[in-house]
C-alpha cells in the first residue's frame, strides 16, 4: 500500500507538472482555453468574493485579518492568493507541482507577505506547529487520488493550525455507487465524504463547526481547534430563544422536504465556540438530527436578530424524512444528560424543488465561452434539483426568451447530479427568423416542471470564424 501511495504521488507531482506547462491557467480554472492574464486574475478575485468574504467574521472569528497567518493549500499559480494577500497579514501558499510555485513566484513577486512551498502531495511542508490562525483548501481535493493523501495533508494541516484557529476545506462528498466504484487519478480524484470528515474530526479531537454540501462534489467542511485552556461548561442550560428558514430568518413555517427544508435555532446558554456537530443533535418530532453547522451566527442571520443574540450559538439542521406538516416539538442536545426545552416548530406542504446550475460549458474545449451557432453552440449544463423523472419531456433551458428542448437529460454520478446537454438553434447570429440568438448578455434559466432556476448571466458570443 505504501508503495502505491508513493508511486500515487509521483504521478500527481509529474501531471501536475505537465500541466503548469502546458497552460496552467486552464487546468486551475477551466474558463476558457486561451485566458488573458486580467481574465484569469478576475477569476481569482471572484472566487474570494463567493468563497471568503461572506463569512469573512467567522473565519476570522472577529478578529482584524491584517493580524492574521493564513495558509492556503493548492495554490496553483496564485490565482486567488494575489487577493487574499490584499485581506491577511500572512499568506503562505502550497502547490504539489513545483512548476506551479516557480510561477506563482513570478507572478506574485511584488507581494512582500506571500511565502510559497512545493510539497509532497500528503503535507503542508516544512511550516512550524500552532503556527496558522486559519488554513484553507479549495479545489484541490477533488483531484487527489487516494483518501490516504487525502487524510494525511489534513492531519498535517492540523498540526500547523493555532489552538482556537479553523481548518475549512472542500473535499468531493459524492457517496454514489458508479462514482465510487470508477477509478480514479490526478483528474478525477477519490471522494473523501461527510462520515470520513467527521471520523478524522474525531481522531484528531477537533469541533466539526459545519458540513455543507454534503454528498455533492463541493462539500465544504470547517473544524476547530480547541484551545489548550479551554474548560468545559460546568452546567450549560441550552435554550432555544429564536428559529426560522435557514435561508431566511423572516420566516418560521419550515417545509418538510426540499431545499428550503433547513431549521436554524439561535441558542442561550452555551458558548457558540464549544460547539461541535459531531456532538450535538437537534431533536425534531422525536427523530434525532446531526446538524450541518453549530457554532457563531452567521452574517445573514445576524441582521435581524437583537443585540444580545451575536454571543449565542446558532445551529443549522435538516428536516427529515417523514414529518408531517402542522406544529411539531423541537430541542436542541447538547448531550444524553442536557436538553433544552421543547419549542413547537410549523412544519408545512414542501414547495415546489427548485432546479439550480451549478456549471454550464461548451461541447468542443469545455470552456464558459458559449457561442450562438457553430461548434461551441453545443453545450452541457450541471444541475442539482432535478429528480429521476426528469427528461427531454420535462426540461427546458430558457435562453433569449425562449424555451428550447434538450437533447439528453440524465444523472451524472461525478457530481451527484444531472447533465442536460443542447444545442443552441442554428442559424445566422442575429437571425430570429431562422431561429439563431443574438450575441450579447443573456442569462440561462433552467426550467422543470414549469418551475424555473435563478437566471444566471451570460455573455453569449459571435462564433469566431465571424470576427473580423
Amino acid at each position: 500500500m505504501e508503495s502505491q501511495i508513493t508511486a500515487q504521488l509521483e504521478q500527481m507531482k509529474e501531471d501536475w507538472n505537465r500541466r503548469a506547462i502546458e497552460n496552467a491557467c486552464w487546468y486551475i480554472n477551466t474558463l476558457r482555453l486561451d485566458q488573458t492574464e486580467e481574465e484569469f486574475d478576475r477569476t481569482g478575485a471572484e472566487g474570494v468574493a463567493q468563497w471568503i468574504l461572506p463569512e469573512l467574521e467567522l473565519l476570522t472569528q472577529h478578529a482584524d485579518p491584517r493580524n492574521l497567518r493564513f495558509l492556503e493549500i493548492g495554490c496553483g499559480i496564485g490565482r486567488m492568493t494575489r487577493h487574499l494577500a490584499a485581506i491577511f497579514g500572512e499568506i503562505h501558499s502550497t502547490d504539489v507541482s513545483g512548476e506551479m510555485i516557480a510561477r506563482a513566484r513570478t507572478r506574485l513577486a511584488d507581494l512582500p507577505n506571500v511565502h510559497l512551498y512545493e510539497t509532497s502531495g500528503a503535507d503542508v511542508g516544512p511550516l512550524p506547529d500552532d503556527y496558522f490562525d486559519i488554513v484553507y483548501s479549495i479545489f484541490v481535493f477533488q483531484h487527489v487520488p487516494s483518501k490516504e493523501s487525502i487524510r494525511s495533508t489534513l492531519v498535517d494541516a492540523w498540526r500547523v493550525l493555532k489552538p482556537g484557529g479553523l481548518l475549512r476545506f472542500q473535499t468531493n462528498g459524492v457517496t454514489d455507487e458508479k462514482f465510487l466504484a470508477a477509478s480514479k487519478n490526478t483528474w478525477v480524484g477519490e471522494t473523501f465524504p461527510e462520515a470520513e470528515v467527521r471520523q478524522l474530526a474525531r481522531q484528531l479531537g477537533a469541533r466539526v463547526v459545519s458540513i455543507y454540501g454534503a454528498d455533492t462534489l463541493y462539500c465544504f467542511s470547517t473544524l476547530r481547534k480547541p484551545r489548550r485552556d479551554e474548560i468545559p461548561d460546568a452546567d450549560p442550560r441550552p435554550v432555544i430563544e429564536y428559529h426560522g428558514r435557514a435561508d431566511d430568518p423572516g420566516l418560521t413555517a419550515i417545509p418538510a422536504a426540499g431545499n428550503e427544508a433547513w431549521l436554524s435555532l439561535v441558542v442561550a446558554g452555551f458558548d457558540p465556540d464549544r460547539a461541535d456537530t459531531n456532538e450535538i443533535r437537534v431533536e425534531i418530532d422525536g427523530q434525532l438530527v446531526v446538524p450541518r453547522y453549530a457554532g457563531q451566527i452567521r452574517p445573514h442571520y445576524a441582521k435581524p436578530l437583537p443585540p444580545h443574540a451575536a454571543h449565542m450559538l446558532y445551529v443549522e439542521a435538516g428536516i427529515p424524512p417523514g414529518i408531517a406538516a402542522g406544529p411539531r416539538p423541537v430541542r436542541l442536545l447538547i448531550d444524553a444528560e442536557t436538553a433544552s426545552p421543547a419549542i413547537l416548530v410549523t412544519i408545512v406542504a414542501p414547495l415546489p424543488t427548485v432546479p439550480t446550475i451549478i456549471s454550464f460549458r461548451n461541447l468542443v474545449d469545455f470552456g464558459t465561452d458559449i457561442e450562438v451557432t457553430g461548434p461551441k453552440s453545443a453545450i452541457t449544463i450541471c444541475v442539482v434539483g432535478l429528480d429521476q423523472t426528469a427528461s427531454p419531456d420535462n426540461v427546458r433551458l430558457r435562453v433569449g426568451g425562449r424555451e428550447l428542448r434538450p437533447d439528453y437529460v440524465g444523472f451524472d454520478p461525478n457530481f451527484a447530479g444531472y447533465k442536460v446537454d443542447l444545442k443552441l438553434p442554428e442559424g445566422a447570429p442575429g437571425d430570429l427568423d431562422a431561429g439563431c440568438l443574438a450575441p450579447g448578455p443573456a442569462s440561462f434559466e433552467l426550467v422543470f416542471k414549469g418551475v424555473a432556476s435563478t437566471p444566471l448571466p451570460i455573455d453569449l458570443q459571435r462564433p469566431a470564424s465571424d470576427c473580423p
